[in-house]
């Protein structure tokens, strides 16, 4: 039986949907690349990950598959894939990182041509007035 979903549902299983989305053609890619390189198979990476190739054949098919932490972090490890999170509020456009907000030096997209048609060096906005939680280590982002 139908029934009617509300905008905040249909908006969560979209961007569920996305994210399994996302993580499935990162994966592709690169087995797509090391098919090229290196006659890499499914076989393969289900011999890596402990499983059966018709299980992986599975994961690229169709709807993406609802994945665990687990699988994608097995998945990445057969790939020899270190994952990078990043999450970015769609409010305020911060980025974050497992470590805290990280830091962004934007550059503005406007070139200006001179009078010989170089183009000159982008403009750089300073941030260093912006309000920012204090940073508790020395890695530059």
């Amino acid at each position: 039986m139908w029934t009617k979903q509300s905008k905040e549902t249909r908006l969560r299983q979209y961007d569920r949907l996305m994210l399994r989305s996302a993580f499935v053609s990162l994966f592709w890619t690169a087995i797509t690349e090391r098919k090229r390189r290196f006659k890499f198979t499914l076989q393969e990476l289900a011999r890596l990950v402990g499983t059966n190739k018709s299980a992986v054949s599975r994961w690229f098919r169709a709807s993406p598959p609802n994945w665990t932490i687990d699988t994608i972090a097995d998945i990445a490890g057969a790939l020899n894939l270190e994952l990078t999170i990043e999450a970015t509020d769609r409010t305020t456009g911060t980025k974050f990182s497992a470590s805290g907000p990280v830091a962004q030096s934007a550059i503005t997209s406007r070139q200006v041509r001179t009078e010989t048609n170089s183009i000159e060096p982008p403009v750089m906005v300073n941030w260093s007035n912006a309000r920012r939680a204090p940073e508790t280590s020395s890695r530059v982002a």
